[in-house]
């Protein structure tokens, strides 16, 4: 049996990533669980799928008493699993150590329990036992194939489309791996079919339906490294490498170098700069190129995605070779426009000290924060990058042109939620040295941006450094449109 990859089998860039992930994670560790704390707080709660990347890395480590804390955390972690069959959470995990059962809240999705910590922490358990069975003892790989194969078989067929790319590409790597590791040839068909579905949807314009996400995108590639490196006999190994390649080059097209992010629009962001929060698409950035280029915060900014770090070095990355200049240097002034779907167009404009990307949505409807169709980056005075970002719980029309943002949408509904009200149109916007809003001028540090249109009210809402500027629809509208020029 292999030996299993070790920090000396990685690339340089490989080995620093896993290097400074795993020694930033042990300052979370938890002996007595064998479990991550969340932070350093005092409301800090012992998670449970972060941890299976710290074994991972523990067992990638192989220093110690490294092995033996990797066995603890793979039994705590298990511990954490539920057993249910029956139930819509039989074979996920409990999300942190002390969470109220899922029954107690009538088992509500998202609310209760994470249905996608089976794939998540599935796919860990995969990667430890391919690449280091022989160092666990033969009672605890037990476990973890019965872990695996509840959370295959507990996962609901119609629960996760193939359009949910991001679970999706990990669903169906956990049926073909599970399914052969078990001997069940019906387990490995589906995830075969399944995983040609998410290909077939993808190839139709090169595109994930959670287009341009710099998180999501980090998942992506992560479950197609998993496709690449262990499932090699299975008809997915050559459909993932196209998509690994060409979300590669999609990524370069849309990275500006010279403000260190990606530009817009965003299908799901957590944030929006990327040098200051932990997005994994940065995370294979500095696998693929080195931390020199890579965008990524420092100190408290370090979230516990981080974690990934040991995962993701294991499998490496396999970026088209052309675009690797994309990462260290802005290659020039560039429109992009993309189809993502048969309603959804993109379309971005990058220049030398700005970039602007928008989304036409067609009959999609994003309605929770992580959506973005209408987004501007700049650099400001002292370098660091501002940006504005619309959040609107409607079909929006927006396009990118150079120095321009337009954007129409019509309003539908009445209902105010969570995310928000049909009326409102919210523009967030990052500039906290200089924010004046005057007339149809925004100046801001470093950009002036000139605004037209035909909605009368609006309002402005300073917090710290954010400025929410929020436009109100009249009642008797029905269309509103944006103008916003780059001065």
């Amino acid at each position: 049996m292999s030996e299993g990859i070790s920090l000396s089998d990685l690339s340089p860039y490989a080995r620093h990533l896993a290097t400074e992930s795993l020694e930033w994670s042990e300052g979370f560790w938890d002996p007595g669980s064998a479990l991550l704390w969340s932070h350093r707080q005092d409301d800090a709660v012992l998670m449970v799928r972060n941890s299976v990347w710290f074994a991972v890395g523990l067992l990638l480590r192989n220093r110690g008493d490294d092995v033996e804390r990797a066995c603890r955390t793979i039994d705590a972690i298990i511990d954490n699993q539920f057993d249910e069959p029956g139930t819509p959470y039989h074979g996920t995990f409990y999300r942190y150590v002390g969470e109220p059962h899922p029954s107690e809240g009538d088992a509500v999705m998202w609310r209760t329990y994470d249905p996608n910590w089976r794939q998540f922490i599935g796919l860990g358990f995969a990667t430890v036992l391919e690449e280091y069975e022989d160092r666990l003892p033969r009672r605890l790989i037990d476990r973890m194939i019965r872990s695996l194969e509840m959370a295959v078989v507990g996962e609901p067929p119609d629960r996760c489309p193939p359009t949910y790319s991001n679970i999706a590409l990990m669903k169906a790597a956990m049926c073909v791996w599970v399914g052969k590791r078990i001997g069940n040839d019906e387990m490995v068909l589906y995830g075969e079919e399944f995983g040609g579905e998410v290909y077939r949807l993808f190839a139709q314009n090169n595109a994930f339906a959670e287009y341009n996400s710099p998180t999501y995108y980090g998942v992506n590639l992560y479950a197609l490294g998993f496709w690449r490196r262990y499932l090699e006999n299975s008809a997915l190994h050559e459909l993932g490498a196209y998509m690994e390649a060409e979300l590669w080059r999609d990524i370069a097209r849309y990275y500006h170098a010279g403000l260190g992010n990606l530009c817009g629009p965003f299908s799901r962001s957590y944030g929006m700069d990327m040098k200051h929060y932990t997005a994994l698409t940065s995370l294979h950035i500095w696998l693929a190129f080195g931390r020199e280029v890579t965008p990524f915060p420092g100190g408290e900014e370090i979230n516990v995605e981080f974690n990934y770090g040991p995962c993701f070095a294991i499998l490496g990355v396999d970026a088209p070779s052309e675009i690797a200049a994309a990462f260290s240097v802005f290659e020039g002034p560039r429109g992009i426009e993309k189809r993502i779907t048969m309603e959804r167009v993109a379309t971005a404009w990058l220049d030398e000290h700005y970039m602007i990307g928008a989304e036409d949505s067609g009959g999609y409807s994003g309605r929770n924060f992580q959506y973005h169709p209408a987004t501007i980056h700049w650099r400001m005075s002292d370098g660091e990058t501002g940006w504005l970002a619309l959040r609107h719980i409607g079909q929006i029309a927006a396009k990118a042109e150079a120095g321009r943002l337009s954007i129409e949408a019509e309003i539908r509904g009445e209902q105010q939620t969570e995310a928000g009200h049909p009326r409102e149109f919210v523009f967030e916007i990052f500039s906290p040295n200089v924010a004046v809003f005057e007339g149809d001028v925004w100046r801001l540090d470093g950009l002036d941006i000139g605004i037209e249109t035909d909605i009368a009210q609006r309002a402005v809402e300073i917090t710290g450094t954010t400025a929410i500027v929020t436009f109100t629809a009249a009642p008797d509208q029905s269309r509103v449109k944006f103008d916003l020029s780059i001065a």
